[in-house]
């Protein structure tokens, strides 16, 4: 597939803005650092204890101070309570105690998963109504301000609620910007947009903002000022073409399409309107009544369900993976990032590795390092190495196969409902996330079931999606559907030409009922009807 030879300014700004909008979605894995709490302490007494919870007071006064020794010397036990009360970072948990209120069972990250969720059941239908760059707009803009709010008023009821409205903008950014992102880039470079700019880049980012502040309130305030970096690019870039072409806003597609080509320094050539005037408007009723278009939607939904669920598991229990908090992450974003960078320079050169081969391989590693991870916590061998380098390879090649549950949404549905798939997908994401925070209790109780549930629902997942899972690889998304899908108009045309047998249609001037039509008794790309027993084909130009 050759490119024009501008086309990569385009790609590169889709990139940048891709990777941008990732960052801020990041914040579903900032909430590993608002939760966190070191495993000892020491109170003002130079008392120093094990932490049995989150909380501070919960432990056993009676019981003897961890730093005292026998025949132990005052330099020595200096030195433990140093080491002992010594924060990696101070977290809203540390500030607020909130796990020791009423809130024990409606955690930070849980609020936030469920305002993202709240938002997908709002912004897929915005976007695929009112166009994908204004509701990326209004969603990011709401979700920065909320970030400031949220650390900036002393309060943890503000604390809740503008982290729970952080989740308008994570939301925007995962199903309005990929869409967006998915429909601008050209489709060699489809992958790459999720390798090159991925999630894992995002997360290392944000452990490493959280490393230089060590303070859960600065880091809040840098993270909204990178994140506001959207902006500027977005504001640069025009609607979607694929979007107004679907909706037939011919005009306003040539103007896009125009605007693209001068930031590529291409000269522009207007796209004939015959070929947009044929394409369907496709319902979501009318992709549920298609078989093949319904089993690859309801496929979908069950990998992000699963997937979601499994990756977080994996990932908020994760913080204990080393000793040192920011080693843990910092190495987990590492491998996944270099993991993706490999599948994004093969996948263009090699034509068998396509979106099913990504997710079998991905999921089959990260089953057997599960298998792995529950060896090691039946056999006391947590605090091995080899341990850490299990858990990086589970988390990591779990999350790289999230690549083929974005990737499969934007090829194989249509143009006029693919954000609102992408919502009710991320749904299920969200609804497998909340799922994985409620299971944090088994983490001091049972650990070894964290693992366990993740081992049977990915066993169950791999194999639905290798007898069911179609490949889209190179497809082309403003044709995704318009084969296999008749609207409404046609549904009924063709009910009554079946209901009627001796029924004929004249076909006169090259003019016919068409099937690319959106609304009956217009003409299109093409029409087949029945004229006296034998089939007549039409096509107007």
């Amino acid at each position: 597939m050759n490119l024009p030879p501008g086309q990569w300014r385009l790609d590169v700004m889709i990139m940048a803005l891709y990777q941008m909008a990732l960052f801020f979605s990041a914040q579903l894995v900032f909430v590993i650092f608002l939760e966190y709490m070191p495993k000892t302490h020491c109170n003002t007494d130079n008392h120093c204890y094990k932490l049995e919870s989150k909380c501070l007071k919960d432990y056993d006064r009676n019981q003897l101070n961890i730093c005292l020794r026998s025949n132990g010397t005052k330099a020595q036990f200096d030195e433990c309570v140093e080491d002992k009360s010594y924060l990696y970072f101070k977290s809203a948990q540390y500030d607020y105690q909130q796990d020791c209120t009423s809130l024990t069972h409606y955690s930070a990250s849980t609020n936030m998963y469920l305002g993202v969720l709240f938002a997908n059941l709002v912004l897929g239908i915005l976007a695929d109504k009112l166009g994908r760059r204004p509701i990326y707009f209004a969603s990011i803009g709401i979700g920065v301000i909320s970030l400031v709010l949220s650390a900036a008023i002393p309060s943890l009821t503000a604390f809740y609620i503008f982290r729970f409205t952080t989740g308008v903008g994570v939301a925007g950014a995962q199903i309005v910007g990929w869409s967006y992102g998915s429909e601008m880039i050209s489709a060699k470079r489809r992958f790459q947009l999720r390798t090159f700019s991925n999630w894992a880049n995002a997360r290392i980012l944000v452990v490493f903002v959280a490393f230089i502040t060590r303070e859960w309130h600065t880091a809040t305030y840098l993270c909204a000022g990178i994140s506001a970096l959207i902006f500027p690019i977005l504001w640069k870039l025009p609607e979607s073409p694929v979007f107004l072409e679907q909706k037939h806003k011919i005009e306003e597609a040539n103007e896009a399409r125009e605007q693209i080509a001068d930031l590529c320094g291409l000269e522009y050539e207007e796209k004939e309107a015959a070929a947009i005037n044929n394409l369907k408007k496709i319902t979501f009723m009318d992709m549920w009544r298609n078989q093949r278009l319904r089993t690859n939607f309801l496929v979908l939904c069950f990998m992000w369900f699963y997937v979601g669920m499994a990756t977080y598991i994996t990932d908020l229990n994760g913080a204990d993976m080393s000793k040192n908090l920011y080693v843990g992450q910092f190495l987990s974003g590492l491998l996944l990032t270099i993991s993706k960078i490999i599948f994004g320079f093969a996948e263009p050169r090699f034509e068998w590795l396509g979106r099913r081969t990504v997710f079998l391989f991905s999921q089959g590693v990260a089953i057997v390092a599960y298998i792995l991870i529950l060896i090691a916590l039946f056999t006391d061998s947590k605090e091995s190495t080899w341990y850490l380098i299990v858990y990086l390879c589970a988390y990591s090649f779990q999350a790289l196969s999230t690549e083929t549950c974005y990737l499969s949404v934007a090829e194989l549905i249509p143009t006029d409902v693919r954000v609102t798939v992408a919502a009710i997908t991320n749904i299920c994401l969200r609804l497998g996330t909340i799922l994985a925070s409620l299971t944090k209790p088994l983490k001091f109780s049972f650990e070894p079931g964290l693992f366990l549930i993740n081992l049977v629902v990915c066993c169950i997942g791999i194999t639905v999606v290798y007898f069911y899972l179609e490949e889209s690889r190179n497809a082309n998304l403003q044709n995704v559907g318009q084969e296999h899908v008749l609207s409404s108009g046609e549904e009924n045309s063709q009910a009554m030409l079946e209901g009627d047998e001796d029924s004929k249609v004249t076909i006169r001037d090259g003019e016919s009922m068409t099937e690319g039509s959106a609304e009956t008794g217009k003409t299109g790309m093409s029409g087949v009807s029945e004229v006296e027993g034998e089939e007549t084909k039409s096509k107007v130009e």
